[in-house]
């Protein structure tokens, strides 16, 4: 599977939440159900969010945040994403690869 060509869809047809501290209040609020992180995505964030929600499928992107944030036509750097709903996509055929 093209995790980016996916992203692009469910960025267009789904509903999703950008950014750090978004994504870890959507875990909170129970919404999240696959969290996406950059390459270059803090290790002490992604570690402790895998603690604290460990049932919710999380998955490295093998992009840094700039490219990341491009690929979902945001203008800004995007390190961690939370996939409230996949659209058309198949993201959430995605295993944890963390």
């Amino acid at each position: 599977m093209d995790v980016l060509r996916e992203l692009k869809d469910a960025c267009s047809t789904g509903t999703l939440v950008f950014g750090q501290k978004q994504t870890k209040s959507s875990c909170s609020d129970g919404k999240a159900k696959l969290i996406l992180v950059s390459m270059n995505c803090p290790e002490d964030y992604v570690t402790e969010l895998g603690a604290e929600f460990s049932g919710i499928t999380m998955y490295r992107v093998n992009v840094v945040n700039r490219e990341l944030g491009a690929v979902c036509g945001k203008p800004f750097p995007v390190s961690a994403i939370a996939v409230l709903d996949a659209g058309r996509s198949k993201l959430f055929s995605l295993k944890s690869n963390l």
